[in-house]
């Protein structure tokens, strides 16, 4: 068997199969990298973490919040490792160990699941890229046409417009839907160009992401300390410290958030050098992970009323008394930061859609058939994949809008591919390279740690994540 393997190893690693456009790659900085991987972690999941936080309970949510944060980083090594592995697989070329390490050639997840299982590991990656791709964009499209439509209903109308409401009125729903042929725009152009031409416009989001974070949270503070300690702790009483029939409620948004390890091998490509891309990865799911946690519980504590999407509970910000008092002045100030939140998830879905469309749309490029690619030649292929991952969703969000439902589904396909995939990843590959070469270091790579990194350890942390997923999926209701 080992003999077939290194057989097989070789001719696909000489034949060129996994090379990519690495030498076009434009490299950049730890800076503009964690930049970039904060707006892949940062998307529409953190918008509904108080309205997670009030349907679960607040003990029940913080603990998901906590765990899930302790697996992503887990996994997010698993992730760094197995990108390793592919390169020190596909630059075997003779005897010895090989050499794993990060270079600026990319493998897609995609990419992993073919090179160490084949063409059925490789489908069931695809597939569940798919589902989730399909559930986030979904939120993305729904988020962005329903705080525009906010936005131009109150500045400009002097009316209030809330499609998630009760009863929203008919002009309210024409104007979701005009916002969403608007993004629709915005998004397919940018989702035919590569990530690394995005870089400046991506640094600029990843900074108003920061000040936007700040000032919802500073505001929220502020509320909860006018507000007083006897009728946050009504609020609490009300929301109570578990919800077990929620569970699926909370468990989506709370993994929804911290999902982002399938984006690492974009994110990760032009980084320069390459021995910060364990503190860059880390360092966005730690700080993204701070955010979300402070975000969900101050909003959840913070009002009597929690909206699916959190943002809009800025609607009647004014900056007066608690901050959603009335002014008997004009507050410039007030409107500056509304406009600020309000717009946050605008500009978060416009930066991260694309991302996610090129990401997947790029692993879809791997089944396309040969003879097609052939034919319509790999740029307009490429553009044609990209295209089917991200049109799709927009669609959907025309038809549904439940987006507390959305944020639940699309959770649970990111579990799956943030956590159970890059732990099965873990074990495969590792076997894999163990099996091939006949020693047990043939696997370890600069990232492997101690007991976290053992197949054993990754195993029963994988078996885990299956019983969650199903405790999940048992307790979402629509």
């Amino acid at each position: 068997m080992a003999a077939t393997e290194r057989t097989h190893l070789l001719t696909r690693s000489l034949s060129g199969s996994w090379e990519g456009d690495h030498m076009t790659v434009k490299p950049y900085g730890p800076a503009v990298t964690l930049a970039m991987a904060l707006n892949y972690v940062i998307g529409t999941g953190c918008f509904g973490l108080p309205y997670a936080f009030m349907e679960a309970g607040i003990g029940l949510s913080l603990t998901l919040m906590i765990v899930g944060v302790i697996g992503s980083l887990i996994t997010m090594n698993y992730t760094l490792e197995s990108l390793a592995r592919a390169e020190g697989v596909c630059a075997a070329t003779g005897g010895g160990a090989p050499r794993h390490q990060i270079t600026y050639r990319k493998f897609e997840f995609a990419t992993i699941a073919d090179m160490f299982v084949g063409r059925v590991g490789k489908a069931a990656v695809q597939l569940v890229m798919g589902l989730y791709c399909i559930g986030s964009l979904w939120s993305y499209a729904s988020v962005f046409s329903s705080s525009t439509a906010s936005l131009f209903f109150s500045y400009v109308l002097g009316d209030s417009c809330d499609v998630y409401g009760d009863s929203p009125s008919s002009g309210c729903l024409e104007g979701y839907y005009v916002f969403m042929a608007i993004f629709s725009a915005i998004v397919l152009s940018m989702v035919l160009m590569d990530i690394s031409d995005q870089a400046l416009v991506q640094k600029f989001l990843s900074v108003y992401r920061i000040v936007a974070f700040v000032l919802m949270l500073v505001t929220m503070l502020v509320k909860v300390a006018s507000d007083g300690q006897d009728i946050v702790a009504s609020r609490y009483n009300a929301i109570g410290l578990v919800n077990w029939g929620n569970f699926g409620k909370g468990f989506g948004p709370t993994l929804l958030a911290l999902n982002c390890q399938y984006n690492m091998p974009d994110a990760l490509q032009p980084l320069n050098p390459k021995s910060k891309a364990r503190f860059v990865a880390f360092a966005a799911l730690l700080i993204a992970g701070t955010c979300y946690l402070l975000v969900g519980l101050l909003g959840a504590l913070s009002f009597d009323k929690i909206n699916p999407l959190a943002t809009l509970m800025w609607s009647d910000y004014t900056g007066c008394g608690n901050g959603w008092e009335q002014c008997g002045h004009a507050n410039p100030g007030g409107i500056v930061v509304q406009l600020v939140i309000l717009l946050f998830p605008v500009i978060n879905v416009v930066s991260a859609y694309p991302m996610v469309g090129v990401t997947v749309g790029d692993n879809m490029l791997m089944s396309f058939p040969s003879h097609l690619t052939a034919r319509f030649g790999e740029g307009i292929t490429r553009s044609m994949c990209r295209l089917s991952v991200a049109v799709p969703p927009i669609l959907f969000a025309i038809v549904f809008k439940r987006l507390d439902f959305i944020f639940a589904v699309a959770g649970l396909f990111g579990f799956l591919l943030g956590l159970t995939i890059p732990c099965w990843f873990q074990v495969i590959g590792s076997r894999y390279c163990q099996r091939v070469w006949g020693f047990p270091g043939a696997a370890i790579t600069e990232f492997t740690e101690p007991i976290v990194s053992s197949v054993p350890f990754a195993s029963v942390f994988l078996a885990l994540t299956f019983v969650i997923t199903a405790v999940a999926i048992a307790t979402i209701n629509t």
